[in-house]
């Protein structure tokens, strides 16, 4: 899977616009390509606004135009999140850490955030009394996991490989399958943290 390394200024504070963040959300979540109108309608915004944040979104190489339709005599183009692993840069560019520290507390917040609803969605229908045995199982919905492992160097780079592979390996969408959101932190505590 291509690697786009975001690490300039001005692609930072492109990637990182709240509604380009939530477009490439939308399109990364739904197993079809979309249209600038059906992502309009889903954000209640304009298409023409849409379509402006896709160009920059494609600029960064980030969506791609997936086909063309003609739709009522128009044609409609439709849109799909580019298979690609984002980097934020971390290492680079320390002028700009302070925006990609608030990029990424965002992404993790917002992740919690919906899976946090989509949780309380389950609960609240099996309090109600309408779950089916399937949703008892919560451990279907996703799960939250906090903890330390201890690991040599060796062990910490085959984690991070198993983790990198197992999602690219489901990166794309299909039909048959649901669309998983993740937020990983993973970190050695013992270089350069304070906290051992």
């Amino acid at each position: 899977m291509k690697k786009i390394v975001i690490a300039s200024k001005k692609d930072l504070l492109t990637y990182m616009n709240p509604v380009r963040q939530e477009l490439l959300r939308l399109l990364m979540v739904n197993h079809e390509p979309m249209t600038a109108k059906m992502l309009a309608d889903r954000l209640q915004i304009s298409a023409s606004g849409v379509q402006h944040h896709l160009e920059k979104l494609k600029a960064l190489e980030l969506v791609e135009l997936d086909h063309t339709e003609i739709i009522h005599g128009i044609t409609a183009r439709f849109y799909k999140a580019t298979p690609v692993t984002v980097q934020i840069g971390l290492d680079r560019d320390k002028a700009l850490a302070s925006q990609k520290q608030v990029l990424l507390q965002q992404a993790i917040a917002r992740t919690y955030d919906r899976f946090w609803v989509q949780l309380q969605n389950i609960t609240g229908e099996s309090a109600a009394g309408n779950a089916t045995q399937e949703q008892e199982s919560l451990g279907q919905w996703g799960d939250i996991l906090c903890g330390v492992m201890h690991l040599d160097s060796k062990e910490s780079q085959e984690l991070l490989d198993i983790i990198r592979a197992y999602i690219e390996m489901h990166a794309s969408p299909a039909k048959d399958k649901s669309a998983w959101e993740y937020a990983l932190v993973l970190y050695n505590t013992e270089k350069g943290t304070g906290f051992a």
